[in-house]
């Protein structure tokens, strides 16, 4: 197997790694709210918010005509943030109905024994290394999908599509960047309201910063030149601010680790 890998190879690479992180970041928390009932740990403003900047962002990069890899995220993160809404609603509307009946069997039991420090701490190596295996996987299937794909087209991207600066998307770029840029914030704040990051799935963070930075090496590979950037920028500060908003949320993981589980 052979790889040519040009600039814009490498551009393709980082873009269907990012789209394999954006095709697994949500299922964690999917299965997280399902194996626990429940969609309290996750902030509504935090799910709207990046779902309106998902929505904005794929406008966006549709009239602005950007790579295929880019809006196929786009379009993606819009129907994996309405599964994950919808999920959350869903169990809270079924805990509002069904409160008393869920109340009345769970009074009698016992409380369950708390885990230790040590049980903590190996629950968070084990989990650590299960995410880097993840993570580590959706690279290699990025490299295969790109070399499989690679056989069926040519490298003629039309770069001056891409060079052209369009004041409409420009717009609806900037107001998916503000977006994203504020919607990890309610998450953090109720974080640290409670003290405690239960129920919410680390490995959705570590994936979507993984994501994010596939997402920015895709469109800088491509080309950095000066006006290519600048068309960009907004895609470039819409995901690529958001790394300090998600290692802030994996700072709480570790602080709060002891809470809950």
């Amino acid at each position: 197997m052979q790889l040519h890998l040009s600039h814009v190879a490498l551009s393709q690479i980082a873009g269907y790694i990012s789209i394999g992180c954006w095709m697994v970041v949500g299922f964690p928390q999917l299965y997280e709210n399902h194996k626990r009932k429940s969609g309290d740990s996750v902030a509504l403003t935090f799910l709207f918010t990046w779902f309106f900047g998902d929505a904005f962002n794929l406008i966006g990069a549709i009239l602005q005509k950007l790579l295929l890899t880019v809006i196929l995220i786009g379009l993606y993160h819009c129907v994996m943030d309405v599964a994950i809404i919808s999920q959350t609603f869903y169990y809270r509307f079924t805990r509002t109905h069904h409160l008393d009946e869920e109340v009345a069997p769970l009074q009698p039991q016992q409380q369950a024994r708390s885990p230790s420090r040590r049980e903590v701490y190996q629950f968070r190596i084990k989990e650590f290394f299960e995410i880097l295996g993840e993570l580590f996987g959706v690279c290699v299937a990025g490299v295969v999908v790109y070399y499989v794909a690679s056989q069926f087209q040519n490298e003629n991207n039309d770069e001056d599509d891409q060079m052209e600066l369009r004041l409409l998307p420009q717009i609806f770029g900037w107001i998916s960047a503000l977006l994203y840029l504020g919607a990890r914030i309610p998450q953090i704040i109720r974080n640290h309201k409670t003290r405690s990051t239960e129920g919410l799935s680390l490995s959705m963070f570590c994936f979507s910063v993984m994501g994010n930075v596939t997402y920015c090496l895709s469109i800088l590979l491509y080309s950095t030149k000066t006006k290519y950037l600048i068309v960009n920028l907004p895609w470039l500060v819409g995901n690529g601010g958001t790394f300090l908003f998600d290692f802030s949320i994996l700072a709480q993981f570790y602080f709060y680790r002891n809470s809950g589980n």
